[in-house]
């Protein structure tokens, strides 16, 4: 049950960062803790710049993906986000990158619903 109700927040945690919403909580007496989406964007960014020397990535990709962002087009924009990602699923890839972030969070984060919810 502990184990379900740790998957079930980080499952929530993930769809909040996706969302671009930070995951932070304080339990009683203690520091704010958990995931803000900088964080999240921080390890995205450290991910896509490890596969940046990849074959395969074109050398206009991130001034492709600047332009498309600055010109709102949201198709471009995308392509390219996952051409510089180089994996088969990007979706699954960032969420992934947020269980990892999260994961270590989960115990205590379950902790802080059920103090809130006494």
């Amino acid at each position: 049950e502990v184990a379900d109700a740790e998957s079930t927040w980080i499952d929530d945690g993930i769809a909040e960062l996706m969302a671009r919403r930070d995951v932070v909580f304080q339990r009683r007496m203690r520091p704010k803790q958990g995931v803000t989406y900088e964080r999240f964007a921080q390890a995205v960014d450290e991910f896509v710049m490890g596969q940046l020397g990849l074959s395969g990535i074109s050398n206009s990709v991130l001034g492709r993906l600047v332009l498309a962002a600055r010109c709102k087009v949201t198709s471009d924009a995308k392509a390219a986000a996952d051409e510089i990602m180089s994996v088969a699923n990007p979706e699954a890839a960032l969420e992934e990158i947020a269980r990892q972030l999260l994961t270590p969070f989960a115990k205590e984060g379950v902790l802080s619903q059920a103090e809130e919810a006494q």
